[in-house]
């Protein structure tokens, strides 16, 4: 979840130019597009249709990068915390997604579900909304994996709390009890300027 006064700051970005931005704006708009071409990287391939939900918009970066590949796409989150003005974005109350059953070809749920009182529910409420859905989400392998992932998710997004992360085979065993298939997965480790260490997975379902 972004950090409100960091979003706060942001002033003169846009999807139409980021030109008349702070210098502080446009150093964090490179640095979130930077994170966003990374998860491109290893969604992209997977995203089908071009009707689009982003669950979990947050600061807008994913959203941002989505539109300008062309994709439309809807996004919505529990409050408005995007970096970018002009982007729309769907206040909801974080069970119920305000949109009809196979609405979309595909919703992205990017670093979400363990942020939320219900991350299942959430995952239920996309995949009722979308033909498809992908999720890239925080896990570990140890314990001291998810020690490093706890404590720098908590720090660097101001939520001083233990987070829900799942093991790989924790996420598969949910999703096979749900009766959903698993088009595609994958998992990996990652470092980036805001954390030393993450490790992640993704799954495709349908």
């Amino acid at each position: 979840m972004p950090i409100p006064f960091i979003v706060n700051s942001a002033k003169g970005l846009s999807l139409k130019s980021t030109i008349k931005a702070n210098l502080v704006s446009k150093v964090m708009h490179a640095i979130m597009m930077r994170k966003a071409r990374i998860v491109w990287k290893h969604i992209g391939k997977h995203v089908a249709g071009k009707k689009i939900l982003d669950v979990g918009m947050g600061s807008g970066s994913f959203s941002y990068f989505m539109h300008k590949k062309g994709l439309e796409v809807n996004s919505v989150d529990v409050a408005k915390l995007s970096i970018y003005e002009d982007l729309e974005l769907v206040i909801y109350d974080g069970e119920n997604l305000p949109f009809k059953t196979n609405e979309f070809d595909t919703a992205v749920i990017i670093h979400v579900l363990h942020h939320c009182s219900d991350g299942l529910r959430v995952l239920e409420e996309a995949k009722r909304c979308a033909k498809r859905v992908i999720f890239i989400e925080d896990t570990y392998r140890n314990i001291f994996e998810w020690f490093v992932i706890a404590t720098f998710d908590s720090v660097t997004n101001f939520e001083f709390w233990w987070h829900k992360y799942r093991p790989v085979a924790e996420w598969r065993k949910i999703l096979k009890n749900k009766g959903w298939k698993i088009i595609a997965s994958d998992q990996w480790s990652e470092g980036g300027i805001t954390s030393p260490f993450g490790r992640y997975c993704m799954f495709v379902i349908e």
